[in-house]
């Protein structure tokens, strides 16, 4: 699948950025009515959580909802959740995000090194910079306890999931903005799949748009051997 992100804020034109995801992405539809978003995701868990409550169900609902209105607000261009079957039938599950922020002006190829040396050394992170067919992209590889409230799911209290995560930022080669790529997921069992994965959703990352697929022209019709 490919697309094209939506408008930059504020300017009414379209970013010059494209991207191209695999087999297995459910992308959330961010230009769709919030209304008609909710209605839609409180239908899916009832489908998946058929044991819920009504008041779990709105409460999940109405939280995710919050939580991706904050992130758009922040710069998010795209939101999707994965399921990939792996070769060792390990079920490889998580989210991937794609925004646009701010980036000091000044030559994007030296951006990737300044991320890298904002983002915190901390256990259990590796960062690099790596070229990609878009430039060169600082990559983050980090585990993180990421703490969910239990209003959430409806009930009190709160848990802590533990959660793997891939980002990749790049600069937009001709104004002050970057996009940063974030794949996460709770299968630690996946870990080469994963971070095959979250490299290939950032090699799909383009400033230019793609160019349209050629028609092959028609083979002149030859003379009937009838006559």
């Amino acid at each position: 699948m490919t697309a094209q992100a939506p408008e930059a804020a504020g300017t009414g034109l379209p970013l010059p950025l494209w991207y191209t995801l695999p087999e297995g992405f459910r992308p959330v539809e961010l230009s769709t009515d919030p209304e008609e978003r909710l209605e839609a995701h409180y239908t899916a868990l009832a489908e998946l959580c058929p044991d819920a409550t009504t008041g779990q169900l709105v409460a999940s609902a109405l939280g995710f909802e919050a939580a991706l209105g904050r992130l758009v607000a922040d710069g998010l261009v795209h939101f999707s959740s994965f399921v990939l079957r792996t070769d060792a039938d390990l079920l490889l599950t998580g989210i991937c995000q794609i925004s646009v922020t701010d980036r000091p002006a000044g030559d994007p190829h030296l951006y990737p090194h300044s991320a890298l040396r904002a983002h915190p050394d901390q256990p259990d992170t590796h960062k690099a910079v790596v070229p990609l067919p878009a430039g060169l992209a600082a990559v983050v590889v980090a585990d993180q306890a990421v703490t969910v409230p239990g209003a959430l799911f409806g009930v009190e209290g709160e848990s802590t999931s533990a959660v793997r995560t891939a980002t990749f930022h790049f600069a937009f080669p001709r104004i002050p903005q970057a996009v940063v790529v974030s794949l996460s997921t709770e299968v630690f069992e996946a870990e080469e799949e994963f971070l095959e994965l979250a490299t290939l959703v950032a090699a799909g990352i383009s400033f230019t748009a793609p160019e349209p697929a050629r028609v092959p022209k028609s083979a002149p019709a030859g003379a009937s051997p009838f006559g």
